[in-house]
């Protein structure tokens, strides 16, 4: 591990299989699977994502003190005594350009996938502008583009994925060309990149197999094929397009769930970014809800766990999260950030679908909570998710760039100081 001397962060025993404290025979995989599964462990999991603080504070060179510049997420992980967070793509850790290429269709190559998606009858021209990428898809049909930018100020952000600043879908005639694209897409097992995946987390934490952001076609259009203000128009202009584009790309999203179904991965995630303002109830029930469903059929008959990342309002959403089929609702966001508190949800998911999640983010912002108020603020989440079954504790969405790192190893004290399972109440609340 490339840290300084200085003396380890927990009183406990990191070891390379994820083992934390002598003793304990329970590694954070271990601990995680139970959770998903709806059994229970020895003690409470916590895995917080700790990407887009790392680029951040790379970048800037900012790391804690005790940390070199070349420190990995998984050494400062493993430093702290947490489980590994290998959920979220590393988008700008690529192999070779071709992992993102085709970003502007939602189309990724990396690793963690476990699938591989080919374009075939397309012809792709590449243009650089700037900070700016123009990919130009040019099909018998017809031809699309798209721009991509990453700027300076991205990166300093710590972003991990590039902008979208011009989508393929801007006028009623680009939908043919797109669905003759997502037609001809050539699908097959990439599960050599996700085993190495999953080797290199070992017992240290979940190795997801990501299948993309997206739950259905149309989410995918949403988020990744036109403008989000777009979207809503095109559903009332052109409700005709938006239908076949969607059974264009259905066998697209059948073929790559049935290849997760198949892959070495014990837990699959299809689906992200949901909101119950913006993928709002009635959307969500006609064009989200029966997708999540076949999916954890196709999922649960693989033997595979469904995740899916909730990281929005999930108010709203509630009786359609409950009835989606999944095993385990990624990336929840709590109280102040949202309405939706965390005994809300355990009560609607009736002990049938794991939380993972439950800090928000602001919590580690000195600007947003005072140490009181985070003291008690993280007493309280505690006291509310006992007795601790069907949890996972996480950062929602992310540990953010500024949090300040100190309440970050307060929380993985807490956790060992509190997390014996079940839950009792922490002391002088």
């Amino acid at each position: 591990m490339r840290i300084s001397g200085a003396a380890p962060i927990m009183l406990g025993v990191v070891r390379a299989n994820g083992r934390e404290r002598e003793g304990e025979s329970m590694t954070h995989k271990e601990r995680m699977l139970r959770a998903a599964r709806g059994q229970w462990a020895d003690r409470l999991p916590f895995a917080p994502r700790l990407d887009l603080w790392h680029n951040a504070n790379i970048l800037r060179g900012t790391l804690p003190a005790r940390y070199g510049p070349d420190t990995t997420t998984a050494e400062i992980a493993d430093d702290l005594g947490v489980g590994h967070h290998r959920i979220i793509p590393e988008y700008l850790k690529i192999r070779t350009p071709d992992d993102t290429v085709d970003r502007g269709l939602g189309i990724f190559r990396l690793r963690s996938f476990g699938y591989r998606a080919e374009l075939t009858g397309v012809e792709r021209v590449l243009r650089t502008e700037g900070d700016s990428t123009v990919v130009e898809y040019h099909t018998p049909l017809g031809s699309v583009s798209c721009r991509l930018t990453f700027t300076d100020e991205m990166r300093r952000s710590g972003a991990s994925i590039t902008w979208v600043a011009e989508h393929v879908i801007k006028r009623a005639e680009d939908y043919r060309v797109v669905g003759h694209i997502f037609r001809n897409i050539r699908l097959s097992p990439a599960y050599e990149g996700y085993a190495e995946l999953q080797q290199e987390v070992g017992d240290r934490g979940l190795a997801v197999a990501h299948a993309l952001g997206n739950c259905s076609p149309v989410h995918h259009m949403m988020r990744e094929l036109m403008d989000g203000t777009q979207f809503y128009y095109e559903l009332a202009d052109h409700p005709k397009e938006v239908q076949q584009l969607s059974e264009d790309m259905e066998p697209f999203y059948e073929g790559m769930v049935r290849l997760l179904a198949d892959s070495p991965a014990e837990v699959v995630m299809v689906g992200a970014n949901y909101d119950d303002t913006i993928t709002y109830p009635p959307l969500f029930e006609k064009h989200f809800l029966p997708w999540l469903q076949r999916w954890s059929e196709i999922l649960h008959a693989g033997g595979k766990l469904f995740m899916t990342h909730c990281d929005g309002e999930n108010e709203g959403l509630l009786p359609l999260l409950a009835a989606s089929g999944i095993d385990v609702a990624e990336s929840v966001c709590a109280p102040p950030m949202v309405q939706c508190t965390l005994g809300a949800m355990r009560r609607a998911f009736g002990g049938k679908i794991t939380i993972f999640g439950g800090v928000p983010s602001v919590a580690l912002l000195e600007e947003s909570m005072s140490e009181e108020e985070f003291e008690a603020h993280m007493r309280q989440l505690f006291a509310e998710i006992a007795p601790g079954d069907r949890f996972i504790l996480g950062v929602s969405d992310m540990v953010p760039p500024d949090a300040k790192w100190e309440r970050l190893v307060r929380i993985a004290e807490m956790v060992e100081q509190w997390g014996a399972l079940p839950l009792a109440p922490p002391p002088g609340r």
